[in-house]
Formats: structure tokens, sequence, C-alpha cells
């Protein structure tokens, strides 16, 4: 806070000088000066909202990301055949899809979707993996990895993940049934999650 020196000769002569505080800038009315700080942009992109799995089975898929993830699913719909999904996944029109959301808590609402694809085969993912979810374990790395194993599910060993402010941390990814990559992470010091 800041002050301002002057005369109270009109109190009398027996008064010197006394210091008043000054209302903060941002709260007077008056004039402003210019700030020296520029005042950030405000954000202009786009914004991002979920990750979509193709799967061959929506009830085993769940084993994962309810039972063992923990994460929050929404309900099971069945998509029609005039589904947006059809066109931008290049699934047949023979083809059964259903589709389910889940949430990781009620900061990230229906960030990851499962569409499960039935009646047709998927082909392999084999060569060059070019999709992938990062997440954040949040303290049961271990305990995920293990229930991964015990599932038959192909997983990759650990590796050391440096971080200036929250320590060094783990990173370790797998495989679900179907070929798509999960990768975990988990920091002695965990940030929160951040809002989506």
């Amino acid at each position: 806070m800041t002050t301002q020196w002057f005369s109270l000769r009109a109190l009398g002569a027996g008064l010197a000088l006394a210091t008043v505080p000054l209302t903060p800038a941002l709260a007077q009315t008056g004039p402003q000066m210019p700030s020296s700080q520029p005042a950030e942009a405000p954000y202009q992109g786009a914004y991002y909202k979920r990750q979509l799995y193709v799967v061959t089975d929506m009830e085993r898929a769940l084993t994962l990301w309810r039972d063992v993830m923990g994460l929050e699913p929404g309900a099971i719909t069945v998509s029609g055949p005039n589904s947006y999904s059809r066109e931008v996944f290049n699934i047949p029109a023979e083809a059964q899809m259903r589709f389910c959301t889940l949430s990781a808590g009620p900061n990230q609402v229906r960030t990851l979707a499962l569409l499960e694809v039935k009646g047709v085969a998927l082909p392999p993912k084999t060569g060059i993996r070019t999709t992938g979810a990062v997440i954040n374990a949040n303290g049961r790395l271990a305990d995920i990895i293990a229930q991964a194993k015990a599932m038959g599910l192909t997983v990759f060993g650990p590796r050391v993940l440096p971080s200036l402010g929250q320590g060094d941390g783990v990173e370790q990814g797998f495989l679900d049934w179907d070929g798509n990559v999960i990768v975990l992470y988990e920091f002695p010091k965990s940030d929160p999650p951040s809002v989506r």
C-alpha cells in the first residue's frame, strides 16, 4: 500500500506532517495510470473435450477403465446407422456400435469415450503405434500395473520421469486387449487434475 505526505496546517500549527494511506489503485474510480505489465491476451484456441478408443468388447473394456482405473462410466448407448462415427472412423454399415463416456471425477467430465464395434474384424495394430492416452495414476500406478499384468495385458517396463517441481516420478505404459496405448505417470508430489 502506498502513502502520501501532506501538510495539516488547517488543523493547527502544532501538527506537523502526517501520513494517510491511499486506496489501492485498482479500487479507485478516477483516471488510471497505464500498467507496466501487459495484460494477458484471452485464450482463443480450441477446447479439448475427449479422447475415444475403439474397442471390441465394451464390458471387458469397462473392467479396465471402471474397475481398475476407477473412471466413472455414463450410460451405454447404441449408435445408429447415421452415426457420425461411422464416417470419421471408417466403420462399415453392417457393424454394430455402442458408445460410452467416462469421467475422472467432477473436474474431468466425459473426457474419455469407448466405442464398441462388433460384427466386423478390426485390423491388427502392428508396427508404429499412432495414438495413446497419458493418465495420472494418482498414487495407484503399482496397483494398476499389477492388475493389468493379471489380466494378461502387454505391460512395458517403467522409466524414471524427471521433474523440477514434483520430484522424480515414474511412467509406465501398457496395451489394452485391442492394442490401444495407455501410459500412466506418477510423481511424489502430484498436481491436482486440470479442469475439463
